[in-house]
């Protein structure tokens, strides 16, 4: 059955890319006068069919003769986005062909401010007998059990990925320890105009989260090698707008079958709630482009958010489509040592406990149904500058579980599995794990009040 794509709300993300050759979905223009003034006169216009192309076309002429401006084009979520004076709403509105106007908005990066100081070699968890100690198997990835038999070079424990992964972040800079197979750039960075359209990550964010789903050098992933597909939604200066994710997003939705790409990490949110339709009855875009994305067999993993709140009234980590990743402190990777942060991390969060930032599901509300936790306080990634760099976030726990996924599909156990097949394996696997390897905040050990899911972990595969 046909969807309309409504969308509604201000969100916040980040996005990274590289373009293939014929790529669809065509990036936003920058709005005169910078982020100040890019939410004023900026609408999505959603369509009723959204297979109806012709329908595209004939509302994008529509509303440049209102004295509009047509600013992107979203063919496969029958949308629009347009630059519209006031006196011209209520006309685009009545045409037979639209399902509704909402307004543009700001989106924004769930990390946290970066600790100082922080070194990498001899890392607790690099795997005894490595030749190069300076390969960091960071404490996350040894948390959740994905550290890899050895680290030698480039070299991966078993057969290569295949799965692909889509990063809608900032970008990723292509680096030889990261496998950036591809991408699409839906930033609409001014500057590119300049020095030509870039995929390349000009704030870091998107590397960092990179290096944890598929690093393969300097810092060793969950999945060491998963190519990895750069949608970038973030210019290198100023806020990202909703409708560059919903680019993002229709980019993925239009090619994840022919590049195999299979999940989706979005380590971003801003506000709204799951009306339990797909957007369908608050008319929220990003909430039915997520749905449609996760229609052609795409697993959506989200960060939960850093507000310390109810994520009910987070997106997308309200969304009961996606996996909402929590945070958790995992300092050295061992269940039992209670270790005190590393030196120059600073951090209010004690060693194996829910994260004091991480946003958490109401037990027994219906978000605990699709959340899980995962290491998110001072982790070391790859970064945009060549190096590492020491971060905490919701924004690093979710790419743990993205990693997750992709290694579950590529080894077998999730493979033919659908999205929410694969998240309830994923959860039922977390909850299986013994209680003496859980975190304080876990759901053998609650937090009163708190539901942050139990942690994620290799099983198997």
């Amino acid at each position: 059955m046909l969807r309309r794509y409504l969308i509604a709300a201000a969100l916040s993300v980040v996005v990274p890319l590289a373009v293939p050759a014929g790529a669809g979905g065509s990036p936003l223009a920058a709005p005169a006068g910078g982020p100040a003034k890019a939410t004023q006169g900026r609408w999505i216009v959603v369509l009723n069919d959204p297979a109806d192309l012709v329908a595209v076309s004939e509302v994008a002429r529509h509303a440049s003769a209102l004295g509009g401006a047509v600013t992107g084009r979203f063919a496969g979520l029958g949308a629009l986005s347009v630059g519209l004076p006031g006196s011209a709403l209520e006309a685009l509105r009545r045409d037979p062909h639209v399902a509704y106007l909402a307004a543009d908005g700001p989106v924004r990066l769930l990390d946290g401010p970066a600790p100082a100081g922080w070194t990498v070699p001899g890392w607790p968890g690099t795997p005894p007998g490595s030749r190069d100690a300076s390969r960091l198997v960071p404490p996350g990835v040894v948390r959740i059990g994905a550290a890899p038999a050895k680290v030698n070079g480039l070299a991966t424990a078993g057969p290569a990925p295949k799965v692909a992964v889509a990063v809608v972040d900032s970008g990723i800079s292509r680096r030889s320890d990261l496998n950036v197979a591809g991408g699409y750039d839906c930033s609409n960075d001014p500057y590119d105009k300049l020095f030509g359209d870039s995929t390349d990550d000009h704030m870091g964010h998107g590397t960092h989260v990179a290096g944890i789903i598929g690093g393969r050098g300097s810092v060793v992933g969950v999945w060491p090698g998963a190519p990895l597909y750069a949608v970038r939604v973030f210019p290198r200066f100023g806020s990202a707008q909703l409708s560059n994710v919903v680019c993002g997003l229709n980019w993925v939705a239009d090619h994840a079958g022919e590049l195999g790409i299979k999940v989706v990490n979005m380590s971003l949110g801003g506000d709204g709630t799951d009306d339990n339709d797909c957007g369908l009855k608050e008319k929220n875009a990003f909430h039915t482009a997520i749905c449609r994305v996760v229609d052609a067999g795409v697993t959506v993993v989200v960060a939960a958010g850093n507000d310390g709140a109810d994520l009910s009234t987070t997106t997308p980590a309200a969304f009961h489509e996606t996996l909402t990743v929590t945070a958790m402190a995992a300092f050295t990777g061992v269940a039992a040592d209670h270790a005190a942060p590393p030196a120059g991390c600073r951090t209010k969060t004690a060693d194996e406990t829910a994260a004091d930032f991480s946003n958490y599901a109401v037990p027994g509300s219906p978000a605990t149904s699709h959340v899980i936790a995962a290491p998110g306080v001072c982790v070391t990634s790859t970064w945009n500058d060549g190096g590492t760099k020491t971060i905490s976030g919701t924004s690093m726990a979710a790419p743990h579980v993205t990693g997750l996924v992709a290694r579950c599909i590529d080894a077998g156990p999730c493979a033919g599995l659908t999205p929410a097949q694969i998240i309830a394996k994923l959860r039922a696997d977390a909850a299986a794990r013994p209680a003496a390897t859980g975190f304080a905040g876990d759901n053998r050990h609650p937090v009163p009040g708190k539901y942050y899911g139990d942690l994620a972990t290799v099983a198997g595969y």
